[in-house]
């Protein structure tokens, strides 16, 4: 699995940084989505490179893979999440990001006051 303090935690902050779809979810809420969803570290490189909308044959091309591998992988990932395209791929990721956002603490804007009145 993919640990926060893992190699794969530097291979989701290289993606961030390289692949623009990916910046919307910060690269320290790619390892907890990976554990989430119970992907591989090259299941979420394939993720990674679906949300930032490439197309099979450019994320072959940026893992150094076949097309078929990309292929066969994100086959994997629709069975392994019951879902069937890579839309519903990028729902069901923002779905998981969704609630672990609502699950961290908030901060407090209204102990101000001009709430208090």
């Amino acid at each position: 699995m993919y640990s926060s303090g893992s190699a794969g935690a530097a291979l989701a902050r290289q993606a961030v940084s390289s692949q623009p779809g990916c910046a919307v979810i910060p690269y320290n809420a790619w390892p907890y989505l990976a554990e989430a969803l119970r992907l591989s570290d090259r299941e979420l490189q394939v993720v990674q490179g679906v949300f930032s909308d490439k197309d099979q044959d450019a994320i072959a091309q940026s893992l150094g893979v076949p097309s078929l591998h990309v292929y066969r992988i994100l086959q994997r990932i629709y069975v392994k999440l019951h879902i069937g395209s890579r839309a519903e791929l990028v729902v069901r990721l923002m779905a998981e990001y969704l609630a672990f956002v609502a699950d961290q603490p908030q901060p407090e804007f209204y102990e101000s006051s001009y709430w208090a009145e």
